[in-house]
């Protein structure tokens, strides 16, 4: 049951990464250095953008399963599977709840979308801090060094992407820097889905 579990996460974040690229690759009128890449959610690309939505619910609930059964004896074990449990809510919710796309009157509905996108962007964030020392401690490895170097490039990433939101000259970067944010934590819970397994 355990191997199962970090199986489904492993697969499910890499399933992730595959549809994030998708994105990337299928015609679509959002350029990848200024539109948000909530913008996929509306538009010819929903169905593609809905379906790594849904993917990424699986994914969160896996990992805090296998956090939960793998890590009982982690200080931060029952911190960590609560967290990927909201994270797992938020994106149930966000098909729900579309941005508003940019030059749009904002709507309530858009204002909410944006909070919970600021609020799962701070929660994976925080996630990669605790778990990255965890594993370059405890486990060491590549995957130690790599949650590490993830965890940094998660950082810088997101202060980027916060500039360019107050910043109207940097406005037009801040997909970029969103991207970089996303891909990078991305696979950082991919390699920790493989880490677990290894350690299951």
């Amino acid at each position: 049951m355990i191997t199962f579990i970090c199986v489904l996460a492993i697969a499910s974040a890499a399933a992730r990464l595959f549809l994030f690229a998708a994105l990337h690759v299928v015609p679509s009128a959002y350029n990848p250095l200024t539109h948000a890449v909530s913008d996929y959610a509306v538009g010819p690309t929903r169905h593609l953008s809905t379906a790594m939505t849904w993917t990424t619910v699986l994914t969160w609930l896996s990992l805090a399963a296998a956090v939960s059964v793998v890590l009982p004896s982690w200080e931060y074990h029952g911190t960590a599977t609560a967290l990927l449990l909201t994270l797992a809510i938020i994106f149930a919710v966000l098909p729900f709840v579309p941005t508003d796309l940019a030059g749009a009157k904002r709507t309530p509905r858009g204002i909410l979308h944006y909070v919970l996108a600021i609020a799962w962007f701070a929660i994976a964030y925080s996630l990669t801090g605790d778990t990255s020392r965890y594993m370059a401690t405890s486990w060491g490895g590549i995957s130690g060094s790599a949650a590490v170097a993830l965890h940094w490039i998660a950082l810088i990433s997101l202060i980027a992407l916060i500039a360019a939101l107050v910043v109207p000259t940097l406005r037009r970067y801040f997909g970029l820097a969103e991207r970089v944010f996303i891909a990078a934590i991305s696979v950082f819970f991919l390699i920790a889905a493989i880490a677990l397994l290894a350690h299951a």
